[in-house]
């Protein structure tokens, strides 16, 4: 992807909040006005406008579903000053009622409310600073994708440090960093072919900052409380991933809106998926 549309593409997910208009946007680009509108459209597959407009509704049906939030809260938050304006949009979405779709979702937790996570906690985290690849798609795949992108990143990176040398001595072992995916969508939720998932490498912050000179995408994950599970093979990360949001919903927690994410505790030297030691960290309130 174009790395300025790229760039577009983060500030919107990270301003949803935010009035956006394409003017903004394209300053953030770079481009002109009718530029922008045109490229990112090519790149991306609908306008920056739609594309905002479809990450607040799969926000808001997150919510829907793993937030103790009425349907007005939620469309406030989504950007609707009146529910008949979230419902229309809502519907036209997803194809069905924010109030139809709340119910499902509660069905659907209900499965997985007996799975027996003895491991969850209450954990707080530090803010972390990484560096990371992003891909698109369904996750097995596009894990897979944003992982080989960003080990052939740094396996370039020793070239690049001789002929710039670093401006400190960086610390960049894998023994000192955490590997992490960073999971934005729900697969019930987004399209498989607009799922976003991030492979990120994190180190301290003074580290990540340089390896911005060496054509490092980077970014901070905020720190805070986290609901955490851990499984042992990907065949287990469903039933784990919706075991704790059930857990989370059965003991009166509230999601935090910040995208969850995993840990890889033996992915640098693991082969076999279902040997990976994953744990999952759900933001909480």
């Amino acid at each position: 992807m174009n790395s300025q549309i790229q760039k577009v593409t983060y500030f919107i997910e990270n301003h949803l909040d935010n009035e956006l208009d394409v003017v903004t946007l394209a300053k953030v680009a770079g481009y002109s006005h009718f530029h922008f509108c045109r490229i990112f459209k090519i790149h991306i597959g609908e306008s920056a406008i739609s594309y905002a407009t479809r990450l607040k509704l799969e926000r808001a049906a997150s919510q829907l579903m793993s937030e103790n939030k009425s349907i007005i809260e939620v469309a406030l938050h989504a950007g609707y000053q009146t529910p008949t304006g979230f419902l229309r949009a809502f519907k036209t979405r997803f194809g069905t009622t924010p109030t139809a779709y709340k119910r499902s979702t509660i069905l659907l937790l209900n499965q997985y409310k007996d799975i027996k996570i003895n491991t969850a906690q209450i954990v707080e985290r530090e803010c972390v600073d990484v560096v990371f690849v992003r891909e698109l798609g369904e996750y097995q795949k596009s894990s897979d994708n944003a992982w080989k992108k960003l080990t052939a990143q740094m396996n370039a990176l020793e070239k690049k440090l001789n002929i710039q040398p670093p401006k400190r001595k960086m610390e960049l072992g894998m023994g000192n960093c955490e590997a992490l995916g960073i999971c934005h969508d729900d697969p019930k939720i987004t399209n498989e072919e607009n799922i976003r998932y991030d492979a990120a490498l994190a180190w301290e912050k003074e580290d990540v900052a340089e390896l911005v000179n060496y054509g490092f995408d980077t970014k901070t994950i905020a720190g805070g409380k986290y609901a955490k599970v851990f499984y042992k093979g990907v065949s287990q990360g469903e039933d784990a991933w919706y075991g704790l949001y059930a857990w989370i919903e059965k003991n009166e927690y509230t999601c935090r809106d910040e995208p969850s994410f995993e840990k890889y505790l033996n992915g640098t030297t693991e082969t076999d998926l279902e040997k990976f030691e994953v744990e999952i960290y759900v933001p909480i309130v």
